[in-house]
């Protein structure tokens, strides 16, 4: 049951990444002195540009509000994954229906972060390396679900 922990981790990684862009998104660490500069908090750099943008939302939610609600899903999942499916083979096949799930939903995150992978690149001219992460991890949650619904 080695998937559901890595799942687990890359779901706690991309929360903390979620975390920091709802954060800046609000304007809560624009200005703190303690983070590092790679991290984009500093007041007119690129990453709080990125954050001020049309694509920085949904319907009027921020990306990254959407993103800690689908890695607290993940996380939540994973966690009770390495419970159950230990205890009970029959819990294991009736969960296997939600691992489809799960599955085929981490695809839009996916789709939508080579849609903004490209506005980024293209029409903003902006290179943001906590959202590339954020699509990586994405990426790699997506693989590891799949692999894990077979």
């Amino acid at each position: 049951m080695a998937l559901p922990v890595l799942i687990v981790i890359l779901a706690i990684a991309g929360l903390a990444d979620a975390l920091y862009f709802t954060f800046a998104y609000y304007g809560r660490i624009k200005k703190a002195p303690w983070v590092p500069e790679i991290l984009c908090a500093r007041e007119g750099s690129k990453c709080v540009t990125v954050l001020q943008t049309s694509y920085a939302r949904v319907l009027g939610v921020p990306n990254s509000l959407l993103g800690i609600i689908y890695y607290l899903l993940l996380l939540g999942w994973g966690l009770a994954a390495r419970r159950l499916y230990a205890y009970d083979v029959t819990v294991y096949a009736l969960a296997l229906p939600l691992r489809w799930v799960l599955a085929a939903g981490s695809a839009m995150p996916v789709i939508a972060g080579f849609y903004l992978i490209y506005a980024l690149r293209h029409k903003l001219h902006i290179a943001c390396p906590l959202c590339y992460t954020a699509h990586a991890i994405n990426a790699a949650l997506f693989v590891l679900l799949i692999v894990f619904a077979f």
